[in-house]
C-alpha cells in the first residue's frame, strides 16, 4: 500500500503542478554558467546558493532533465552523465585539482546524442563551450573550491541576455523527451499493479548518508532465481518514477516532514486537507504553533471528541504517515499508518487526554509534541534510544500501549535529577507518567491534586512534598541539600527505610518554623490514611509517587501565591 499511496499522491500533486513530469526532477542548482552565443563564458559562474549557516545552503530549485540511471549512479560513474545539468566533474572536466576526462567526454557525448544537429542557440552555445573549454582553467575560477566542493551541487547553463536556464528552453525539453521515448527496457509484471509493462532495473536512491532506497538488492545473498537487482521486486518504470518523485517531494517539504528520533516522518492526504500542512506542528510543535488558530481548533476538538469548527474539515479523507530511518543502503520502515482524518483525530484526542496535567507555574506546550516527550527520557538528545521515537509514534497513532522504556526512562531521569537545584518532577515528566499509567495499566490518575485519593503511593508522594516544604519553611535559603536532594530515590522505591527518619526530622523543622503548625496539620491529614509504609514499591507505584509529589508541590505553590496576594491586598 505504500507504493500505491505514493503514486496516488504524485498524480494529485501533478494535477496541481507541484511535481515534475516523467524524465525530470526538482534539483538544487548551486551555480550557473552564463554563455554568449559563441560558447564563451561571460564572467565568473554565478553563485545561486543562499547560506543558512556553516556548511548549510539553500539552493535554487529547478526542474532538470533526469533519469533513474543518474539517480542511482555511484561517485565513480564516469559514463553516466546527466543531460545539460550536472556536477563540476562532468561540466568542467575537473574535480578539485584532478582531471576528469571521462566524465567530461561522456557529458559532451550525451548532449550530442540527445540534440543531434539542433540549431537552438542554447544548445549551440553549450556545445561550443564544451569544445573550447580547457579543464585546467577551472582551478583559476574564483569560486572553484566551492563549485567543485561538496556544497557545489548542480551546475546549469544560461544564455546571456535571456532569462531562465538553457535546460528549460522549450526546444531543449522537446529534444530530451524525444530521447526518453527511444529508451528500451525489459518487460515484466509489476508487484504494484500486477500488469505487464516496462520494468525499472533499480529503485531510486535518496540523499541519506551515501544514498538509500526504499527497496534494494545490493548483495547477491538477497537475489534469487538468477534475477538481478530490481528484477527481484519488479516495478514499472512510471510507477517507480511516480513513487520516488512523490517521496522526494515529501522529503523536501518543510510542512509535511519531521524528524522523530532516528526516523524521518512524512505524511500526506489523498485530497487537499488542512491537517496535511499542520500535522508536523502537532508532532513537533514550534514556538509559533500556538498562534495557528486552525490547528488549535483541531486539537481542542480532538481532545473533546467533537468535530472541529472548520468549514474545510473533511473527516472522511484518507491520511497516510510513513516513518523511515537509514539502515546501510536501504531504508528501515519504522512505521506506516493509514486511516481517515476522523480516526486520526480520535487517536490524537485520546493521547492528549492521557497527557493532560496541571502545568502549575511551568511554561510548557499545551499539546506537547513527540520530540518534547522524547527529550524527557535522556540528559542529552544523542542519548535518546533510537527506536523509541518510532515505537512512541506507533502507540499514539494506533491507540496501543505506550512503550515501557519511555516510562522507565522518565522515572530514571527523575531519580538521576533528584540532587539538581531545579525541579526533578516536571510537568512533561508527570504528564508522561500519567499517560502510561492511564493507558497501559488503566489507573485513575488525577490531573491536579486530589485530596480524596487514597492510593498509598500517591499519598506518600504528597507526604514527601509536604515534608520538603516544612524543611524549606524552617531553614529558608540556608539549605545546602533538601530532603529531595538526598532521599527522593529511596523514598519512592523503599519508603519504609526513609519515611520514619523524615517524620522525626520534620518535628525539628516544625518547631523551628514560624508557622510550623500548618505543616504539622498537612502531615497529619495525609498520615491519617497511611496504615503502613511499604518496604518496596514497583514501577507503577513509583509513578504514582511522582504524580502525588508533583501535584502537592503545585498546590502548595498556588496556596502560597493566593495567601501572598491576600496579604498584599
Amino acid at each position: 500500500m505504500i507504493f500505491q499511496s505514493l503514486i496516488q499522491y504524485y498524480d494529485r500533486m501533478f494535477r496541481e503542478n507541484q511535481v515534475p513530469p516523467f524524465g525530470y526532477s526538482i534539483e538544487g542548482i548551486g551555480f550557473s554558467i552564463i554563455l554568449n552565443k559563441d560558447g564563451m563564458m561571460l564572467g565568473e559562474p554565478r553563485d545561486l546558493r543562499k547560506k543558512i549557516k556553516a556548511n548549510k545552503y539553500e539552493y535554487f530549485l529547478s526542474s532538470v532533465p533526469y533519469t533513474n540511471a543518474v539517480n542511482v549512479r555511484s561517485s565513480g560513474a564516469a559514463n553516466t552523465p546527466n543531460f545539460m545539468v550536472d556536477k563540476a566533474d562532468y561540466v568542467f572536466g575537473m574535480s578539485g585539482n584532478t582531471k576528469k576526462p571521462k566524465h567530461h567526454k561522456s557529458f559532451a557525448a550525451l548532449i550530442c546524442e540527445v540534440c543531434g544537429d539542433s540549431e537552438d542557440p542554447g544548445v549551440i552555445a553549450v556545445k561550443k563551450f564544451i569544445e573550447q573549454w580547457n579543464p585546467e582553467d577551472s582551478v583559476n575560477l574564483s569560486l572553484w573550491k566551492e563549485i567543485s566542493g561538496p556544497h557545489g551541487k548542480w551546475i546549469a547553463f544560461e544564455l546571456g541576455g535571456e532569462t531562465g536556464f538553457i535546460h528549460e528552453r522549450p526546444e531543449v525539453k522537446r529534444l530530451w523527451e524525444r530521447y526518453l521515448d527511444k529508451l528500451e527496457y525489459k518487460k515484466g509484471v509489476s508487484f504494484v499493479s500486477d500488469t505487464l509493462d516496462k520494468i525499472q532495473e533499480q529503485y531510486a536512491q535518496f540523499k541519506f548518508g551515501s544514498g538509500a532506497s526504499l527497496v534494494s538488492f545490493n548483495e547477491n545473498a538477497y537475489e534469487s532465481y538468477g534475477k538481478k537487482r530490481g528484477e527481484n521486486a519488479p516495478i514499472h518504470v512510471d510507477e517507480e518514477f511516480k513513487s520516488s518523485t512523490a517521496l522526494k517531494h515529501l522529503f523536501r517539504s518543510r510542512s509535511q516532514r519531521v524528524k522523530i528520533g532516528d526516523a524521518t516522518t512524512v505524511f500526506w492526504t489523498e485530497r487537499t486537507s488542512p491537517i496535511e500542512t499542520f500535522m508536523g506542528m502537532i508532532l513537533n510543535p514550534q514556538d509559533d504553533t500556538a498562534d495557528n488558530i486552525q490547528l488549535k481548533s483541531f486539537l481542542d476538538a480532538a481532545r473533546k471528541g467533537i468535530k472541529p469548527d472548520d468549514p474545510d474539515y473533511d473527516g472522511k479523507v484518507r491520511f497516510y504517515i510513513l516513518g523511515l530511518s537509514l539502515n546501510k543502503a536501504r531504508f528501515a520502515l519504522r512505521f506506516w499508518y493509514e486511516s481517515t482524518v476522523d480516526e486520526l483525530k480520535d487517536k490524537l484526542g485520546d493521547h492528549f487526554n492521557n497527557l493532560e496535567m496541571d502545568k502549575g507555574t511551568e511554561k510548557a506546550p499545551e499539546y506537547p509534541g513527540i520530540w518534547h516527550l522524547l527529550k524527557e527520557t535522556a540528559r542529552e538528545t544523542k542519548d535518546i534510544p533510537p527506536l523509541l521515537g518510532g515505537a512512541l509514534m506507533r502507540s499514539i497513532l494506533e491507540g496501543t500501549n505506550y512503550p515501557e522504556n519511555l516510562y522507565s526512562a522518565v522515572l530514571h531521569r527523575i531519580r538521576a535529577d533528584q540532587a539538581k537545584k531545579y525541579q526533578n518532577v516536571t510537568y512533561l515528566r508527570a504528564a508522561i507518567i500519567k499517560a502510561v499509567l492511564t493507558r497501559n495499566y488503566q489507573k485513575e490518575v488525577p490531573m491536579s491534586l486530589d485530596p480524596e485519593k487514597r492510593d498509598v503511593a500517591y499519598l506518600l508522594g504528597r507526604l514527601f512534598a509536604v515534608l520538603e516544604k516544612a524543611q524549606q519553611d524552617a531553614l529558608g535559603s540556608q539549605i545546602n541539600a533538601t530532603i529531595k536532594d538526598r532521599f527522593f530515590g529511596a523514598a519512592s522505591t523503599t519508603p519504609a527505610s526513609v519515611f520514619p527518619l523524615l517524620l522525626r526530622l520534620s518535628q525539628h523543622h516544625i518547631g523551628k518554623a514560624d508557622y510550623g503548625y500548618i505543616s504539622d496539620q498537612r502531615i497529619a491529614e495525609i498520615m491519617e490514611h497511611i496504615d503502613v509504609f511499604p518496604s518496596h514499591m514497583n514501577l507503577q507505584q513509583q509513578g504514582m509517587f511522582a504524580i502525588g509529589y508533583y501535584q502537592q508541590k503545585n498546590a502548595l505553590w498556588q496556596k502560597k501565591n493566593i495567601e501572598k496576594g491576600e496579604k498584599d491586598d
